[in-house]
């Protein structure tokens, strides 16, 4: 399947065969980096006519080519972009409109997808899915999920990733012959849930699949969550509301302790063959706390298990030594661990020096923290708001501003002794840093909302 990018994508030709090399995070920065350009200039010409928001935010800022990286700053949409619906949308079931506006964001208009009448959130993804649009979701636990519009073609991508880069730089082979373990629901539009089905089918021996959910995520239980959240902060929730959801806190709570435990005892029980254990951060920490809790001792898995965690600690308060805990408790497996989000096509992976490899397919572009300016000079190590383009998505414009301020080698002098941009350190603007303020969503909230609200 290495062919998929090759075949398929819509970047320029060079990024393509960069992809389809056996090690495609072995690069010279300074030799990919007028590549990139060249395919950045190709993606904002060929999409521009057809997404409302990237065509707005160029008209604004006065940019009508791509001659440096530096024209690329005023491209890039912030990370809230995705969550800019109004939410009265969801509440009342305004689909028409949601949907509206999820055409302001993609190079398609979704026109002609049957939406009338959608029950929740949930049934509306549904329908778009049945139409071809793969519209997927972040977790939410922030509060209020980012919708993204995504083609078969860009999930065919992530696909590819994830089944050759597992335990980079010496990848596992995915032959659907481990134990396969994965705390979180059965399904779902969730960009987390849906790597996790990926990795069943290519990992997973099919007579032993673990979950801790055979449901499906249920995207309208979160938004209830976030909403009832932001009651509590304005003190309008009830007591009837705090009483109803600490009821269903409870009783889910029960279910999942359980059921974690029953996960817990077959991951011991079986910890001498390969097994592949997927979670967040938050989550595979619980479960080594809860084995050491039973007296297991660090160092006995087998070499050939895939541990794979990440996702940050989501607001769960972690020791600062919980990833070495982790890494200590499995002991000499196969370390599954990314930097990137929902966004992203491919992730940047985490290598022996500590560090996180920028693929080929993301121009990384360092800003202030305003994200309205690159940090100068933009060369070797640089601390600041990570900016990139994405090269390979399909229906969605690549230019983001993450929430992260990030420390990046630009140089690619890593100590691992591998070539290629890489990243030092992240720490969550809205975690640790305070407000997360972006010069240019202000102006692009304002827009899409004037666009879509009658």
């Amino acid at each position: 399947m290495v062919e998929t990018v090759v075949a398929m994508g819509k970047a320029s030709g060079p990024i393509k065969e960069m992809c389809a090399r056996p090690d495609p995070y072995l690069y010279s920065p300074s030799q990919v980096l007028p590549i990139q350009l060249e395919a950045s200039r190709e993606m904002f010409a060929r999409m521009r006519p057809l997404i409302p928001v990237l065509d707005r935010r160029a008209s604004d800022t006065g940019v009508d080519r791509i001659d440096s990286i530096k024209d690329l700053v005023p491209l890039l949409l912030s990370h809230a972009t995705y969550k800019s619906y109004p939410q009265a949308f969801v509440a009342s079931r305004q689909w028409d409109k949601l949907t509206r506006w999820l055409g302001l964001v993609s190079t398609e208009t979704f026109e002609g997808v049957d939406v009338a009448g959608a029950t929740d959130i949930d049934d509306w993804l549904d329908r778009m899915w049945a139409a071809g649009y793969k519209v997927t979701t972040s977790s939410g636990t922030g509060g209020k999920v980012s919708l993204l519009p995504k083609s078969d073609l860009d999930l065919e991508i992530f696909h590819e990733y994830l089944r050759r880069f597992r335990g980079w730089p010496e990848p596992a082979v995915a032959a659907n012959d481990r134990h396969f373990f994965q705390f979180g629901p059965a399904s779902g539009a969730y960009t987390g849930v849906i790597a996790a089905g990926f990795a069943v089918q290519d990992f997973a021996r099919p007579d032993s699949v673990h979950l801790l959910v055979d449901e499906p995520l249920r995207i309208a239980k979160v938004s209830q969550m976030a909403a009832f959240r932001e009651k509590l902060k304005d003190g309008t929730a009830t007591p009837a509301d705090i009483a109803t959801v600490e009821a269903e806190g409870a009783e889910q709570a029960a279910k999942s302790s359980a059921r974690m435990n029953e996960m817990i005892d077959e991951i011991i029980r079986l910890r001498h063959e390969p097994q592949y254990i997927m979670g967040m951060s938050a989550t595979i920490y619980e479960v080594v706390t809860r084995a050491r809790a039973q007296g297991i001792p660090d160092g006995q898995f087998h070499p050939d298990t895939i541990a794979s965690f990440g996702g940050g600690t989501k607001h769960f308060k972690l020791p600062e030594d919980y990833d070495a805990q982790i890494r200590s408790f499995f002991g000499d497996v196969i370390y599954s661990s990314g930097y990137g989000m929902t966004e992203m096509s491919w992730l940047s992976t985490h290598c022996a020096g500590g560090n996180y490899h920028v693929p080929p397919t993301v121009l990384p572009l360092i800003l202030n923290e305003a994200g309205d300016e690159l940090v100068e000079p933009h060369q070797g190590v640089v601390v600041g708001r990570f900016g990139f383009v994405d090269l390979l998505t399909d229906i969605r414009w690549g230019g983001v501003i993450s929430g992260d301020r990030v420390t990046v080698d630009l140089d690619g002098d890593c100590p691992c002794g591998r070539g290629g941009v890489n990243i030092r350190s992240i720490v969550r603007f809205e975690s640790s840093l305070g407000d997360d303020k972006i010069q240019c969503s202000g102006t692009i909230d304002a827009y899409i909302r004037g666009a879509v609200v009658d």
